[in-house]
């Protein structure tokens, strides 16, 4: 009998001990995502946003924030010079799965938060793009690997790819752990929806996910232009060719008023 309270003496105590410790163990913070605007119209004074990614976290993990769009087919014309003089066409080159933007921010450099299989698993980061877009010649014939190098001169150029790897700010106060980053939106971003995703990695592994997205969308005149060049293609270039006659007008009287170049 006495053996038998013992353990349930034991039972209580071990359980009062556990439930005391869950208390002072906080619990870790879930993961969150918002974008800032989400909605970014095209407009005729249109020179891309600003935007502000923010939300919680745990405050050990590391995080990634990566803003891309659906991967499609993107060809390229193919110059090389021949003879060491002149330029010259010498094809297509199509890049197979290849999003039309990647940005993507960090709390500390990609090599430190994650290894190369993980990183390539997720794809983070231009080295995992390298091995994950195929690239082909107007054959169907797999292209040269330095190609990738040059589109990705070329998508750096228009800025809508860039990676800026410790631009994540953390913030641990009394409302929790929160996390901020601030990018600026390119304009040469064609409309559509874009995905903005944060990754929270703990001890080399991806343990978290949140997302949300943003809709890049033409609006007013800019919207009915591009309706218009769509569904009606002969009036559109009847327009803009009176347009460019109106502008040339236009600049013609003001050199003459000016009268002329002297």
């Amino acid at each position: 009998m006495k053996r038998a309270i013992m353990h349930s003496t034991r039972f209580f105590v071990a359980m009062a001990l556990f439930g005391l410790a869950t208390l002072f163990v906080p619990a870790a913070q879930a993961l969150t995502c918002s974008v800032t605007p989400d909605n970014i119209p095209i407009t005729f004074t249109y020179h891309g946003a600003q935007l502000a990614v923010t939300g919680q976290s745990a405050s050990t993990d590391d995080l990634i924030v990566t803003i891309t769009s659906e991967p499609v087919d993107t060809a390229l014309k193919n110059y090389e010079k021949v003879g060491g003089l002149v330029w010259m066409k010498k094809g297509t080159l199509e890049f197979k799965d290849a999003p039309r933007v990647y940005l993507l921010s960090s709390t500390a450099d990609l090599s430190r938060i994650l290894d190369a299989a993980e990183l390539n698993r997720n794809l983070l980061g231009f080295d995992a793009l390298r091995e994950h877009i195929r690239i082909e010649d107007s054959k169907g014939n797999p292209a040269d690997g330095k190609w990738f190098d040059e589109y990705l001169k070329f998508k750096k150029q228009e800025n809508v790819y860039d990676m800026r790897e410790g631009a994540i700010v953390r913030q641990h106060g009394e409302n929790g752990n929160t996390y901020r980053v601030d990018v600026a939106w390119p304009y040469q971003a064609p409309p559509g929806v874009y995905t903005v995703n944060v990754l929270a990695v703990r001890n080399g592994k991806v343990v978290e996910r949140a997302s949300a997205d943003i809709e890049v969308k033409s609006t007013g005149m800019v919207a009915a232009l591009s309706k218009m060049a769509f569904d009606q293609a002969g009036l559109y270039g009847i327009m803009a060719v009176i347009v460019a006659l109106l502008a040339g007008l236009g600049v013609g009287a003001i050199f003459k008023k000016g009268g002329g170049s002297h």
